[in-house]
């Protein structure tokens, strides 16, 4: 009769460390994705547009070409030289 209440106070330790471990992992996880840290905040680079496919893009990362007075942007060398290309054939017309 000893033997069963002590076998039976094992079992519910047993169940009790195995809750609260349970326990702690899931609310450890819940923890740590709310400390998440904040996103980044928004570029203070002034956005330009490349005149070729319409991409607006920050102005550090755009590719510039000078026509007469104006400088025009370009998300890509493609772009750049297709419209270099088409105010070349312009001029010449």
């Amino acid at each position: 009769m000893i033997v069963r209440a002590l076998l039976r106070l094992l079992t519910l330790a047993a169940l009790t460390a195995v809750g609260v471990w349970l326990g702690r992992r899931i609310g450890g996880a819940r923890r740590r994705q709310a400390r998440r840290p904040p996103a980044s905040p928004p570029t203070r680079d002034p956005m330009v547009r490349d005149r070729v496919c319409n991409t607006f893009l920050p102005r550090a990362r755009a590719l510039e070409a000078r026509v007469g007075d104006e400088t025009h942007f370009f998300c890509s060398e493609a772009c750049r030289n297709r419209f270099l290309e088409s105010s070349r054939a312009a001029r010449s017309a």
